[in-house]
């Protein structure tokens, strides 16, 4: 006869197992959600330190501005092929927030991006900067088709200079960094009643030549310098400044 004592040790390592068993079988999906909730916890941090640290050049959905866009197709699906990087688009942004671009790298842009880990200097720990990265990395599946930046244009579409001059005004960025009308970016000076007070010479040359005249309370460099090779249709300037004469009426 089995001893009562072996009995209840069987019993026990039998308990154990199927208890083993039990939580293995749903192991997969507790690991699943924990990591779900752990990325959501990290793009909401990302969120506040964009927010914080990056919407005065890459704009607060990543629609650019002073710096590239960040939020389109191109950038997710051709840019890494473009420049040869063999890494994944993560370790791209990683070591580019990591490290900034302290040397310009595209003419596009006017301002240096700063470096924002402390292991150089900035203000970001590591930590912090992960969660930026996949904040961003979270618009990939959505990220809407803007076409190549580096593609010949095409013609800007309306019938009038000033339809013309508005197309050009949101497609080249320049909303992200001015107000017009109520509407844009407070990196560079409200440019509503630009043209009543300042003239069409201010303008063309602010454009042209944006380290000329600097706004009271701005800094130089952050206009991009190149507008004018950027320009690329034969009355683009003009059809700006036909916009900007509207005061946005």
């Amino acid at each position: 006869m089995i001893d009562s004592r072996i009995l209840v040790g069987l019993l026990a390592v039998l308990i154990s197992i199927s208890g083993i068993v039990y939580v293995g079988i749903g192991e997969a999906d507790r690991q699943a959600e924990f990591t779900k909730a752990f990325q959501g916890r990290s793009i909401e941090s990302g969120a506040a330190l964009y927010t914080q640290y990056c919407v005065e050049c890459h704009g607060l959905k990543g629609e650019g501005g002073v710096g590239p866009t960040l939020n389109s197709k191109y950038f997710f699906e051709q840019r890494l092929a473009d420049i040869g990087y063999q890494g994944s688009m993560k370790a791209f942004l990683t070591l580019t927030v990591r490290g900034g671009r302290p040397v310009m790298s595209d003419p596009n842009y006017g301002r240096n991006m700063p470096t924002w880990s402390v292991d150089y200097g900035g203000p970001l720990r590591n930590d912090q900067i992960d969660n930026i990265v996949t904040y961003i990395m979270n618009w990939q599946e959505a990220a809407p088709d803007l076409g190549d930046p580096n593609a010949e244009p095409t013609p800007v579409p309306g019938d009038t200079p000033e339809e013309r001059g508005k197309n050009l005004f949101t497609g080249m960025g320049c909303v992200g960094c001015h107000t017009f009308n109520g509407q844009g970016g407070a990196v560079g000076p409200n440019l509503t009643e630009v043209y009543a007070t300042k003239g069409e010479d201010y303008v063309r040359q602010s454009i042209l030549q944006p380290n000329a005249v600097i706004a009271e309370g701005f800094q130089p460099n952050l206009m991009p310098q190149n507008f004018q090779q950027r320009l690329k249709g034969a009355t683009d300037l003009d059809d700006i400044i036909a916009y900007l004469a509207t005061g946005g009426q």
